[in-house]
Formats: structure tokens, C-alpha cells, sequence
């Protein structure tokens, strides 16, 4: 009897890991700016990636998304980017684009509007970071902007990758100047 209660303890402490783990459904997270969480929350969005990564970005100049967008794709991560074709004609801008190109992460540039203001990531086919945060220094650390993550939504996440996979359909490739 002693054995068998043993043995069922046992049983039942090996699957506390599991009771414990981290709760599945969806949450939210804001941050805003400047210097109040918005950048930092985007690189965390970014850094949990696993499998893939959606960027949709208007203004896009952000030295420490770059680094995360670099850093997922050195992971391993599937990273693709479209673009404001504002980026091609300022300089920090083709320096972003010039940057992921590089370091092999694909990049087309969404010409077909007067202005592709999108602002969102999907991470992993489930997460999702949108708001009124563009990827840029001044978005950080200047302007007045927030960044929303829902964490854990596939439905959500399903409606912005529809949205994403259309403008990646009419977006041209970026080919490094450099």
C-alpha cells in the first residue's frame, strides 16, 4: 500500500510542472512612449518568437528592432517585413532595409498606397503588437505613441497575417544597396 501511494505521489509530482505552466490563454500588455515601455515591449514580442515573424511598418529606422528582427533570424526565426515606400528615399530608412536584406531576412517595399501606415507584428502565427508605435528612434524616445501585444490570440492573429499576406502580395522585393 505504502508502494503504490508512493508511486502515485511520484506520478502526480512529476505532472506539477505541467498544472503550473504558464496559463495558455490570451493577455495583454501595453507600453507607451516616450520611454515608458513602448520599444521594449516590441523587442519582447520580437525575442519570444519561435517559428515566425510578420512586420507591416510605416516608418521603419529603429537600430534595436533591427537587432531583435537580426537576432529572431539568427534563432532561426522565419522573419519577412514589408515596408513603407517612404523607406526608400530617406537614408536611416534604406539603412534599416539595407540592414535585414543582409542579413537575410526578406523585405518588399508597399508602393501601391499613398502611405502603408500599417504598424503591427505577428509572432509565431498567435501574438500580436500593433498601436501607434513606428519602429523609429523618435517613436521611442520623442513622440507620444503606445504599442499594444495581445498575447496567445490566433484568431486575432489570423485576421493581421490576411491583412499582412495581402500587402506582401502587391509589396516589390528590396534588394540591398549595399
Amino acid at each position: 500500500m505504502r508502494t503504490s501511494l508512493l508511486a502515485v505521489m511520484l506520478c502526480c509530482l512529476g505532472a506539477v510542472p505541467d498544472c503550473l505552466a504558464l496559463d495558455k490563454s490570451p493577455s495583454i500588455e501595453v507600453g507607451f512612449s516616450p520611454d515608458a515601455g513602448a520599444e521594449a515591449l516590441s523587442i519582447k514580442a520580437l525575442a519570444s518568437s519561435r517559428k515566425s515573424i510578420r512586420l507591416a511598418a510605416y516608418s521603419f529606422t529603429s537600430k534595436p528592432i533591427v537587432q531583435a528582427l537580426i537576432a529572431a533570424r539568427r534563432r532561426g526565426v522565419d522573419v519577412r517585413c514589408t515596408l513603407d515606400k517612404s523607406n526608400t528615399t530617406s537614408k536611416s530608412g534604406r539603412a534599416a532595409a539595407n540592414l535585414l536584406a543582409n542579413a537575410g531576412i526578406a523585405v518588399r517595399i508597399d508602393s501601391r498606397h499613398p502611405i502603408h501606415h500599417n504598424k503591427y507584428i505577428v509572432v509565431d502565427n498567435q501574438t500580436v503588437e500593433t498601436g501607434s508605435f513606428n519602429y523609429s528612434k523618435a517613436a521611442a524616445h520623442a513622440n507620444a505613441e503606445n504599442v499594444v501585444v495581445i498575447w496567445r490570440d490566433g484568431a486575432l492573429a489570423e485576421r493581421y497575417l490576411k491583412n499582412w499576406s495581402l500587402h506582401w502580395g502587391h509589396a516589390q522585393p528590396w534588394h540591398s544597396t549595399y
